[in-house]
């Protein structure tokens, strides 16, 4: 009979674990100094591996030879306690013994001294699903158990779990596994049962199983199953429901443009289709939300205000969609609701700009008129005194724009050593420096809406990367304005790298164009067998030069003391 993969799968020993080193190691500690205590509590989302470490510490606690807190695998204790029969290692599912006859019967049971193994190991699965009276059954025993009983619980939902009970365990708190871990596995995973897959599809596998690995192992066997070929990214978003980014994007474009029948008509087309209509707008949220970063950084995307209203509107009735007893009804009236709203606002700034212009005209016409007298007084003037206050309100503002501009300096060599790092990063670049690169680069999601450096890692993940050696990593840009913004704040964003994914590769940022010239450079230095030579890089130098900023500030002080002084004033 074929064997899940999830199942197939399972860890057997504390090196196995993915995604929860600090919790193995804190048990192999444990268990090595001789502190292992009465009771534990392991928390965290379904498919982390709560159960599974509990299976393992089970059987490590009694391993006659582990090897610094580990199984050995040899000894006859761990030989006894893989087998389901064992009588010493006790896996109760809370969810269906729940009542508080099943615990007594428990706590008859507990007195009795193991048959084989050191400890009498009690893992109850699920543990929030117990009765009320059950805890109670329960917390005498939890409390001073015999020396040779140990409790293992574990749940998905701490806050159903008594505090008398949580009191009484030492508590772990399993996190969701990182999606460069799950693709890690996966990869292995797929090697080992030789299923062909694209990197694209494990990394959308890790991302649509949020930190769970049972959940994610259970796709890819599915995904094995559905096609026999080469598994691709279509394949993915057809078994799962989902729809490419084109889509998403035209969908959006609806929306925006208030056309309800054709929004009504994809819907409908989904469903037919038999795409998960939830899934789909977990989908778009998280479109919306790339989008909004893209505006915010390159400027590029308008009606930045009406996604924002829309993915705050989506975010806040995501329950609600999800709970609903016809998720598609429920969606429809929303962004029904949406784009008649959208028209009310329209029409009213409409007419608030209209009204605007009109008082803008009125003031204009009195402006205008105003200054006419203004400067007749003047030339009918004998002798003109000037306001102290004013000029100094001038001069002041004057040093307040120097300060400014004086402020964004320049780096008069970036080129070149952009340049020359481009031709150093040839040097030692590799498939697998790319790849490893681009995985790590997904764990940068979990910091765009930083305060300090959201906008740094929003600039990063908003560009391509697009080659990678042991020293360099070269990002590319389709905007020669968005690079030459980023080029300035390029140590910064290294500082990002080396801060939250321990990189300490130098960046090269360059446009699509740029890389485009010097991967055909590659290409012949390949075709002609020549190598590239190591180059020393530069001190970066800096330039401090403002030639617009002060032209612009001259335009202003001119007009402001203009205003002063009219025109009777002839500047220098």
């Amino acid at each position: 009979m074929y064997q899940t993969l999830y199942r197939k799968y399972r860890p057997r020993s504390f090196s196995e674990i993915v995604g929860q080193d600090i919790i193995v190691r804190t048990l192999k500690n444990s268990i090595l100094n001789c502190k292992v205590a009465h009771a534990y509590l392991f928390i965290g989302p379904r498919g982390t591996g709560k159960t599974s470490t509990a299976k393992i510490f089970a059987r490590a606690v009694n391993c006659l030879d582990n090897h610094e807190g580990d199984i050995c695998a040899n000894c006859i204790a761990c030989d006894f306690s893989m087998h389901k029969d064992c009588l010493d290692i006790i896996e109760i599912d809370a969810a269906s013994n729940n009542g508080v006859d099943e615990i007594r019967n428990l706590r008859e049971k507990v007195a009795l001294v193991p048959s084989e193994l050191k400890y009498k190991v009690y893992i109850i699965d699920e543990v929030h699903m117990l009765t009320i009276s059950a805890f109670n059954a329960l917390l005498k025993t939890l409390e001073e158990p015999p020396e040779h009983v140990i409790f293992i619980l574990a749940t998905t939902d701490p806050q159903k779990v008594p505090e008398t009970i949580i009191s009484r365990c030492q508590c772990f708190n399993f996190s969701r596994i990182a999606d460069l871990n799950i693709v890690n596995y996966l990869s292995m995973v797929c090697q080992k049962e030789k299923i062909d897959c694209e990197a694209d599809v494990l990394e959308h596998i890790a991302v649509m199983s949020d930190g769970g690995m049972r959940d994610s192992i259970s796709m890819l066997d599915k995904l094995s199953s559905y096609k026999n070929g080469k598994i691709v990214l279509e394949d993915f978003l057809t078994l799962n429901g989902l729809v490419t980014t084109k889509d998403l994007d035209n969908f959006l474009n609806l929306i925006l443009e208030s056309k309800v029948s054709l929004i009504i008509e994809m819907l409908e087309n989904w469903n037919s289709k038999g795409k998960n209509i939830v899934q789909i707008m977990i989908q778009f949220l998280d479109f919306l939300k790339s989008e909004l970063i893209e505006g915010y950084i390159n400027n590029t995307v308008t009606n930045l205000s009406l996604l924002q209203e829309l993915a705050n509107l989506l975010n806040e009735k995501m329950f609600d969609i999800k709970k609903s007893s016809n998720p598609k009804i429920y969606i429809e009236i929303m962004l029904l609701n949406f784009v008649n709203q959208c028209k009310i606002i329209s029409r009213e700034i409409i007419s608030s700009k209209t009204s605007k212009i009109d008082e803008l005209n009125c003031d204009i016409i009195q402006n205008k008129h105003d200054s006419q007298e203004k400067s007749e007084s003047f030339k009918n003037a004998d002798h003109v005194s000037c306001d102290e206050n004013s000029i100094s309100e001038v001069k002041e503002k004057k040093s307040v724009i120097m300060e400014n501009c004086s402020s964004k300096f320049s780096h008069s060599n970036i080129n070149d050593i952009m340049e020359i790092r481009m031709n150093n990063a040839f040097i030692s670049a590799k498939k697998e420096f790319l790849k490893e690169d681009k995985l790590k680069f997904n764990q940068l999601n979990d910091y765009t809406f930083d305060q300090n450096i959201g906008y740094l890692v929003c600039a990063l993940l908003d560009g391509k990367i697009r080659l990678s050696s042991e020293n360099y990593l070269v990002v590319s840009y389709e905007y020669d304005s968005v690079v030459l913004e980023n080029l300035v704040n390029f140590q910064n964003m290294e500082k990002v790298l080396f801060d939250k994914l321990g990189m300490t590769k130098k960046l090269i940022i360059i446009s699509d164009d740029k890389w485009s010239v010097y991967a055909k450079q590659y290409v012949d230095h390949l075709k002609n067998n020549e190598q590239y030579e190591y180059r020393k890089e530069p001190e970066l130098m800096f330039d401090y030069g403002v030639s617009q900023g002060e032209e612009n500030l001259n335009n202003e002080n001119n007009d402001s003391v203009s205003s002063i002084f009219g025109d009777i004033v002839e500047m220098c």
